[in-house]
């Protein structure tokens, strides 16, 4: 259930929605299912209103809970400012099945939220981040900026999770990471892209990890022709680290794409 109130606000217009959810779901044997694709499980703004938090199928948040939460938006010209907050309380007293440190361990969760803030089309900016109940410290903080147009820009994004959950846990070990991109348009079909990935993961993120603090896990770069009629591209990849299918070094492709076939 959410009701939203609509009034003006410094030359704009702002719109303030409560929210609240209540979730009942039948008691489910979650710790006799063998779980594969379901370890990864992370409280997030994305998942706050889900019906279950858990990713994959073999875990289900079964119980009783509310979650309630805030969305407040405002709209001037050149100005957009959207944002969303809220927590979770779960009524049921069954056994625990999310690990400690997910923000989901305890019958109230974690804060979580995301503001994404707008200057006309030239500047985007998101914060993601989620707070802990007890002591409000920061453990997930993510930063996505982009500027410029749709045809040539440069983006550059921060992560952080501080979750502080069991070293045993490999799925949700604690990480700092480093992202940038960047597209020009350098002719009216043609453009060059390129991206990296930086590993800033040190002792304080992850007492296991390797890293020095400055790694790189992904560099890409590519050339793209488009008009009405084709679109070609060839790209470069090198992955330093073995990523879902891609292995360690060096990757070539070259893309054709027709659009007027199948009209």
């Amino acid at each position: 259930m959410k009701w939203p109130f609509v009034g003006p606000l410094f030359g704009g217009s702002q719109r303030l929605t409560p929210r609240v959810q209540l979730v009942f779901t039948p008691a489910t044997p979650n710790l006799d299912i063998p779980n594969e694709d379901a370890r990864a499980v992370d409280l997030e703004d994305s998942n706050l209103f889900a019906l279950n938090r858990f990713p994959g199928y073999d875990r289900w948040e079964d119980g009783s809970r509310i979650t309630y939460g805030l969305d407040w938006s405002y709209d001037r010209p050149n100005l957009s400012i959207v944002s969303t907050i809220g927590q979770s309380y779960r009524i049921s007293k069954r056994e625990n099945i999310f690990p400690d440190g997910t923000g989901l361990s305890d019958r109230v969760s974690d804060i979580v939220g995301r503001t994404r803030i707008r200057f006309g089309r030239f500047i985007d900016l998101t914060h993601r981040y989620r707070l802990d109940k007890e002591n409000f410290a920061v453990r997930r903080n993510e930063l996505d900026l982009t500027v410029g147009g749709e045809e040539t820009y440069a983006q550059i994004g921060y992560l952080r999770l501080n979750r502080d959950i069991d070293e045993a846990i490999e799925d949700l070990r604690d990480k700092e990471e480093l992202r940038a991109a960047a597209r020009i348009k350098f002719a009216k079909y043609w453009s060059i892209f390129g991206a990296t990935v930086l590993d800033l993961t040190g002792k304080a993120e992850d007492p296991l990890s390797v890293s020095d603090g400055y790694e790189p896990v992904r560099h890409r770069l590519s050339i793209d022709y488009e008009d009405d009629c084709i679109a070609l591209g060839v790209s470069w990849r090198r992955d330093y680290e073995r990523v879902g299918g891609f292995n360690e070094g060096s990757t070539f492709s070259f893309r054709v794409s027709f659009k007027g076939l199948g009209r």
